[in-house]
């Protein structure tokens, strides 16, 4: 029975740690506007055209930014806390349902809490790691024209060229 709990275990734990797919996403930082999340969709040296994840499409000029992060989707710091709680409170949960008397309720409890909080410390290493790896650029505009000229070129390979037809 041990054995079938650790088997269903570590199979939901790599549910749980599954990254997405590769696609890049954007934020943009401006002391003008709020920050922006969402798709590079195009890059020139008059400013960039970003997509966020409502549809909308957002035009920013290089005196309006003043950060921007290029990062690739993938699991981040509070996802990993989340999961990684989630998978030590199924375990947990699987170990109690073995108690099937119901006599070692505070025993029981104290393991279940341990687990979900023992699963919530490695989720979050690992989300903390993962979006260290994930990130790809970080560029401080600071709301510098000349400054964004001299970088812009390298955000044309993380444009996003795909077509998306959103439907209400």
């Amino acid at each position: 029975m041990k054995l079938v709990i650790a088997l269903l275990f570590f199979s939901t734990f790599g549910l749980f740690a599954k990254a997405q797919n590769g696609v890049y996403e954007i934020k943009v930082v401006s002391k003008k506007y709020a920050t922006v999340r969402g798709f590079l969709k195009k890059v020139s040296p008059e400013g960039i055209g970003i997509e966020d994840y409502k549809g909308k499409y957002v035009i920013f000029r290089p005196a309006e930014i003043e950060r921007l992060k290029i990062r690739k989707r993938g699991l981040t710091i509070g996802e990993g806390t989340l999961k990684g709680g989630g998978a030590g409170l199924v375990a947990g949960a699987a170990i109690w349902s073995l108690d099937e008397e119901g006599r070692a309720f505070e025993e029981m409890a104290i393991i279940t809490g341990a687990l979900a909080g023992s699963g919530a410390v490695i989720g979050t290493i690992a989300g903390i790691v993962s979006d260290i790896k994930n990130t790809k650029m970080i560029i401080k505009v600071a709301s510098d024209e000349v400054k964004f000229r001299t970088v812009y070129k390298k955000l044309e390979p993380y444009v996003n060229t795909a077509y998306v037809e959103h439907v209400n």
